[in-house]
């Protein structure tokens, strides 16, 4: 939102949305309608920072990091404006330089009331340190006309001098001004944020521990977010001011998640936390530190299904497998998306072969993948050639980068991770079982793992991690396009597919460093995916409020959920686009529990159950996936039905069978 379309959407930093102007910035603090169908924000209390003399005329993005974006204001003379967005910071800091500060709000001032200091001793377990208060920033308690109030802080003092909606300094200004909400109980809340004023992060990184643990004890890596401050504080060490209510000290103080509250160190929560802070993923809560870093626990996935198949569920596989080897191996599709899924089918049924011991099937199988793939990565002679393409780094399609509306937007980077999952999904397969035959396609195959999903920093070629988020846990498939509402994402169970393919790649071709990195990164998104997307109907109510009740959600933006897809509102799109493709890893994003709950039976108690959806959807495509998800409840139930529709363009009958016999429950038990 800061680079394309004249950079005039917001940014949205939890738990804030930021204009960023082209001389001044706006910070607010969102209120969001829940409702049946949709959560969404909008500014209820705002700030508007600016050069009262008018020398800011222009800015620019900087710096970026694996966790923010520095912006920077310029104009005439030496004159500056900079900011380092990063989510979770309950402070907003400028830092400025030859700028005469103004502060303006559409709000009426009630009341500007200092924030007193005084000058204590302190300890810590390193130093002893007494600072004089006159060294911490000025603070200021302000309150609105909407009730909202704010921390003001800065350093050196500004002398704020209030024209009604207003506040100015006479002559130019150099140091740092912070700005907080105050939540919904701001005593509680000023006295916690006084204590950590004065800290911003200036750089921020992740690092993704080494694989810990066994199959027996359980598997797990810990991701941990370090940022550098200002103070240029490593770990926990501590300068510390006082005020009259608290110590203060340059730990940093920021919000995570849900999903990082679920498995994260207890010991960096605080005890007396931040009350009234949200995003559209629910409440956020405050942590202490440099450093963040919670467990991510590792559920192991591979090639094959996790079950053996029975021998009568092998021999019906077979000939169901035969039947479709002959008829369902043809992708007539021209784009990106639908080929990929084609070619993705077809890549299904030669492994499934390979499962089942077919190996004349999985040879003939293995021949039309390599002639799929060829005419789009070696010869390039189909219609929509796939290009490099210099000025942002990637590779697209001809159509896509000549028209931003085609091929779903894949010209400006939108589901790239979808796209080019499904054709890395097919390399995988074949590098596995042929690694001979896959030769001639392994350079343009790494060209699309490094367009979506880079591992290195130092590829000057492609972006690191294109769509991957390591703060909100999960991929965004938004390309460059600006939305009011921020990056968004529909579907997860593509953006499974994308890392689990990448995932079995790298492990194909035995890169066993980056198959660990994949499968951590997978199931980082397979986690988000439940937590956000697959929410149990207590847990969305947690999350979204008490009106929003669903067990899935349609797309989840950076400020707002919507209960519907892109393509249309019925039940079954909403369900079937965050599973589809079924592969083994599907398991990794439902679960039993969720899916009794979301089948719901009784039509009259939620109207929105997989049940009454997969009836609806009357044996098409859609059905076939929500009966497919069911076998993990009732299989024999789910297989019938199941079997009777008609597959979608990336589905097949012999996979629908497959995944039900390896991911099946037995006992019809509801």
């Amino acid at each position: 939102n800061l680079i394309v379309e004249k950079g005039v959407d917001p940014i949205h930093p939890y738990p804030y949305i930021v204009y960023c102007n082209t001389n001044s910035t706006k910070i607010g603090f969102p209120k969001f309608t829940v409702a049946p169908e949709h959560v969404t924000s909008d500014m209820s209390s705002e700030w508007e920072l600016g050069d009262a003399s008018g020398a800011l005329t222009q800015r620019k993005v900087t710096n970026t990091d694996a966790l923010g974006v520095e912006v920077t204001w310029t104009g005439s003379g030496s004159a500056q404006m900079r900011s380092r967005f990063y989510k979770g910071m309950p402070f907003q800091t400028f830092e400025l330089k030859g700028v005469t500060p103004i502060l303006r709000t559409t709000n009426a001032i009630i009341n500007v009331e200092p924030v007193q200091r005084a000058v204590l001793s302190a300890r810590n377990t390193e130093a002893q340190v007494t600072t004089d208060a006159a060294d911490m920033p000025a603070m200021s308690k302000i309150t609105l006309n909407d009730n909202s109030q704010w921390l003001v802080a800065s350093k050196p003092e500004i002398k704020w001098k209030q024209n009604e909606g207003t506040l100015t300094q006479q002559g130019a200004y150099t140091g740092f001004v912070q700005l907080a909400h105050l939540g919904d109980q701001p005593q509680n809340n000023i006295n916690v944020l006084q204590q950590y004023v004065g800290t911003y992060p200036i750089e921020g990184t992740v690092t993704y521990a080494q694989v810990q643990g066994s199959d027996s004890t359980g598997r797990s890596s810990n991701i941990v977010y370090v940022y550098k401050t200002n103070t240029d504080v490593d770990g926990n060490t501590k300068q510390v001011y006082n005020t009259t209510s608290a110590s203060t000290t340059t730990q940093l103080l920021s919000f995570v998640l849900p999903h990082h509250v679920d498995k994260i160190s207890n010991n960096t929560i605080l005890s007396t936390g931040l009350s009234g802070y949200r995003s559209a993923k629910g409440r956020l809560t405050a942590v202490a530190g440099n450093t963040i870093s919670y467990n991510q626990p590792l559920e192991r996935v591979s090639f094959g299904g996790m079950r053996a198949i029975g021998d009568s569920d092998k021999e019906r596989l077979k000939q169901q497998l035969l039947k479709d080897a002959a008829s369902s191996t043809t992708v007539t599709a021209q784009d990106p998306y639908f080929y990929g899924k084609g070619v993705a089918r077809v890549a299904r049924l030669y492994q499934i072969a390979q499962e089942v011991g077919d190996k004349t099937t999985a040879a003939a199988l293995g021949t039309k993948i390599v002639n799929l793939l060829t005419p789009w990565l070696v010869s390039m002679s189909n219609n929509d050639t796939l290009v490099y393409d210099a000025t942002w780094g990637g590779i697209v399609s001809t159509l896509g980068i000549s028209d931003p509306s085609q091929d779903f937007g894949q010209g400006r980077y939108n589901d790239h991770h979808f796209h080019y999952g499904y054709f890395l999904y097919a390399g995988a397969i074949l590098a596995k079982y042929d690694i001979n035959t896959f030769a001639p396609l392994r350079e343009p195959m790494n060209q699309l793992l490094r367009d979506y999903a880079n591992p290195s920093y130092a590829d000057t070629q492609f972006p690191y991690m294109r769509h991957f988020d390591p703060y909100d846990g999960h991929s965004w498939a938004a390309g460059l396009f600006s939305f009011m509402d921020g990056r968004n994402q529909e579907s997860t169970g593509e953006a499974i597919n994308a890392y689990y393919s990448a995932y079995l790649y790298a492990t194909a071709l035995g890169f066993e460093d980056t198959a660990a990195f994949y499968e951590i990164v997978l199931n980082m998104e397979a986690t988000s995916g439940r937590r956000y997307w697959h929410p149990m109907r207590s847990q969305s109510k947690d999350l979204y409020g008490d009106a929003f009740s669903h067990n899935t959600v349609g797309i989840v933006w950076s400020s707002k959920v919507d209960y519907v897809t892109f393509f249309g509102a019925d039940t079954e799109f909403v369900y079937g686009i965050q599973m589809l493709p079924f592969t083994p890893a599907t398991r990794m994003l439902i679960r039993p529990d969720w899916v009794k709950e979301a089948w719901c039976p009784d039509n009259s108690t939620c109207a929105d159950g997989m049940k009454t959806a997969a009836q609806h959807a009357n044996k098409n495509g859609w059905a076939q996936f929500l009966y497919s998800a069911y076998a993990m409840v009732d299989r024999n139930a789910a297989l019938d039905n199941a079997l009777a529709c008609t597959p979608d363009d990336g589905n097949t009958l012999t996979n629908t069978m497959h995944w039900i016999f390896t991911n099946q429950q037995a006992s019809a038990n509801a």
